[in-house]
C-alpha cells in the first residue's frame, strides 16, 4: 500500500529535477545551443573604412570550436583564448541581428566575451572599430566628429552584415554600446543632438563633462539632431553599458522613444557620471518597456575586459580595471540581462520577462545589484 505514494514522491521528484535542469540549460547565463563561429569583415560608411568582428551561429564540430582573439588595451597587446570557430560556415536560417559600438577609444573586441555568448543564444553580432577611435588610431578631432560618424558607422553596418553573413535578420535588431558607444547606440536609434539642453546644462554646471562639445554643436545638431534623426525601424531594442553624453540627447526624442531600452550603470562611474548620463536617459526615456540595472560601487569598467597583460602597464590597467568588483561577476551580469534583455524582445521569449524585475530572479549574483523596471 505504501508502494503508490512512493513512486508518486518519486515521480514528483524526478520532475523537478528535470524541471531545475531544463532552467539551468536555458539560464540567459549559460552557453546557449548553438555553437558560433567568427569572421572578420570589411565594411564602409561612405568613405570611412571599417573593421567588423561578426560572431553568428554556426555549422561546425565541437572541436572545431576555438579560436584566439587579439587586440589591445591602450598599447598593450593580449590575447584571449576563445570558443568560436574562425570562418566557420553559417547555419542557415535567420536570425536577430545586434550590433556593438564600443568606447572613445576602443576596439571591437572590448566585450568579445558578450558577443560571442549572445551568437550562441541564436544572434548573428556585430562588434565595429570605429575608424579614427580606436586604441591605434584614435584622432583628437574624433571626440567631435564622432558624435556624426559613429552613430552612422552603425546605421552603415546594419545593411553591410547580412551581405556578408546571410543568416542576420538585419530587419530585426538590437544596438548595444559602453561609454561614448552608448551615446553612438543611442543616437542611431533615433536620440538626436539637441543643442538648447546641452547649453542649459552648461549654464547650470558651469561647463562640466559633455560641454567641451558646445563650441561644434550647431554643426553637429544639423546632422543628427532631433530634427534631422529618425527612430530607424530596424532597431527594435537598445542595451547600453555607462552610456556617456546624457545632455548632448534630446529630451523630446528620449519622451517620444518606443523601443525597448535598457541601461547599466556603476553608481560611482566618474566618467559616465549615473546622474547626468544613465540615470538622466532612463528617467526621460518614454520607451514602456525600460530597465536599470546599477552596479553598487562600480566606477565605468566593469562592463569591458580587462586582460592579466594589462596589469604590466598602470596606464593601460587603469583603461580597463575595475577597483570594487571582479570582471567575472559584472560579466556574468552583464550576459544575464542582455541575453534576457534580447531573448524578450528581439526573439520573443516570454518566459523571460520575470527575469528583468527588481526580484533579480535567475541573476548569477543580487548583492551590491539593483535593478529598476520603468513604466
Amino acid at each position: 500500500m505504501r508502494i503508490l505514494p512512493l513512486l508518486a514522491a518519486v515521480t514528483l521528484a524526478l520532475s523537478a529535477l528535470a524541471v531545475a535542469v531544463s532552467q539551468a540549460a536555458t539560464s540567459p547565463t549559460a552557453r546557449g545551443e548553438y555553437r558560433v563561429g567568427v569572421r572578420t569583415v570589411n565594411a564602409l560608411n561612405g568613405t570611412r573604412k571599417l573593421t567588423l568582428e561578426v560572431w553568428y551561429p554556426a555549422n561546425l564540430a565541437a572541436n572545431l570550436e576555438v579560436t584566439t582573439y587579439r587586440s589591445t588595451v591602450g598599447a598593450t597587446p593580449y590575447a584571449v583564448a576563445a570558443k568560436a570557430g574562425r570562418d566557420a560556415p553559417a547555419l542557415e536560417g535567420k536570425f536577430p541581428m545586434l550590433v556593438y559600438s564600443h568606447g572613445q577609444p576602443g576596439s571591437r573586441m572590448q566585450a568579445a566575451y558578450l558577443l560571442e555568448h549572445l551568437a550562441s543564444q541564436g544572434y548573428v553580432v556585430a562588434g565595429i572599430d570605429h575608424t579614427d577611435a580606436t586604441y591605434a588610431d584614435l584622432k583628437q578631432e574624433s571626440y567631435v566628429a564622432g558624435l556624426v560618424d559613429r552613430p552612422q558607422d552603425i546605421l552603415a553596418v546594419l545593411g553591410a552584415v547580412p551581405k556578408a553573413v546571410p543568416s542576420a535578420d538585419g530587419n530585426n535588431v538590437g544596438l548595444i554600446g559602453y561609454s561614448y558607444g552608448g551615446y553612438s547606440s543611442l543616437n542611431a536609434a533615433g536620440l538626436g543632438l539637441d543643442s538648447a539642453n546641452l547649453a542649459e546644462y552648461c549654464k547650470a554646471s558651469s561647463n562640466e563633462g559633455p560641454c567641451f562639445i558646445a563650441p561644434f554643436m550647431a554643426n553637429l545638431e544639423a546632422a543628427r539632431g532631433a530634427s534631422v534623426v529618425k527612430p530607424d525601424p530596424r532597431v527594435k531594442a537598445v542595451f547600453v553599458m555607462a552610456p556617456y553624453g546624457g545632455p548632448w540627447l534630446s529630451p523630446k526624442n528620449l519622451a517620444d522613444m518606443r523601443v525597448p531600452l535598457f541601461i547599466g550603470v556603476g553608481s560611482d562611474d566618474k566618467v559616465a557620471t549615473p546622474a547626468r548620463d544613465g540615470i538622466s536617459d532612463f528617467k526621460r526615456s518614454g520607451s514602456p518597456k525600460k530597465y536599470l540595472l546599477t552596479l553598487e560601487g562600480a566606477t565605468h569598467n566593469p562592463w569591458i575586459v580587462c586582460p592579466p597583460e594589462i596589469k604590466a602597464n598602470a596606464q593601460d590597467f587603469e583603461r580597463c580595471s575595475e577597483p570594487s568588483w571582479n570582471h567575472a561577476d559584472s560579466h556574468a551580469l552583464t550576459m544575464h540581462y542582455a541575453s534576457a534583455f534580447f531573448g524578450l524582445h528581439l526573439q520573443g521569449k516570454a518566459n523571460l520577462e520575470g527575469l528583468l524585475t527588481p526580484a533579480l530572479e535567475g541573476a548569477p549574483l543580487t548583492k551590491r545589484v539593483k535593478l529598476e523596471v520603468g513604466k
